[in-house]
């Protein structure tokens, strides 16, 4: 964790120059924007997500007396206020990024080698489904596809930054890969033609 980032815990924030303020929160914003980001996919709520998430850090941080918890603490923090957001405001989001295509691999048949153009085309089609499937799933199954696929952390990571055993980390990426398994069975049919 970065020196600007300690000071949350240990200074009383509001008593730092500006410039160190400033530098604190960019650090800060730094940290947690792309897992925010990638929840939401909208630039504003998460801007509005990161001021709210600092607010409360600053606030609650000094009563955190676990130095090698307070990277974990932030983001989970964060993440806390961003569901909280998502429950307060359900809407229609974007799809996600194409990086989700990755799972595809799982399901879909490997395209090595030149694929005819219907091939493609089907190919095509089936990643956008997948991204449409895991964009349906609940914040919480999202987020460990994004823990594991786009940041590629471990399993013990992943159970230390939510504050759950390794067994509930593969038990919810378990869960959350069936169903999107499912939904391509239902509406592709056989997987393995």
């Amino acid at each position: 964790m970065s020196k600007y980032l300690m000071l949350i815990f240990t200074s009383d924030f509001y008593s730092l120059d500006k410039d160190i303020q400033e530098q604190v929160y960019q650090e800060f914003y730094l940290l947690v924007y792309p897992m925010i980001y990638f929840i939401l996919r909208d630039h504003s709520a998460v801007e509005d997500i990161i001021q709210e998430s600092f607010i409360r850090a600053v606030g609650k941080a000094p009563m955190l007396k676990e130095i090698d918890k307070y990277e974990s603490w932030l983001k989970k923090l964060t993440r806390n206020v961003t569901l909280n957001h998502l429950r307060k405001h359900k809407r229609n989001r974007e799809e996600l990024e194409a990086e989700f295509v990755l799972i595809s691999k799982e399901a879909a048949p490997a395209a090595e080698h030149l694929v005819p153009l219907e091939k493609e085309v089907e190919l095509k089609l089936m990643r956008e489904a997948i991204i449409k499937y895991i964009n349906q799933l609940s914040p919480s199954y999202r987020q460990i596809i994004a823990m594991k696929w786009i940041h590629n952390l471990s399993y013990k990571d992943m159970a230390v930054e939510l504050g759950v055993t390794e067994g509930v980390i593969r038990q919810r990426l378990f869960r959350a890969r069936e169903a999107i398994k499912q939904k391509l069975l239902d509406e592709w049919g056989s997987l393995h033609e």
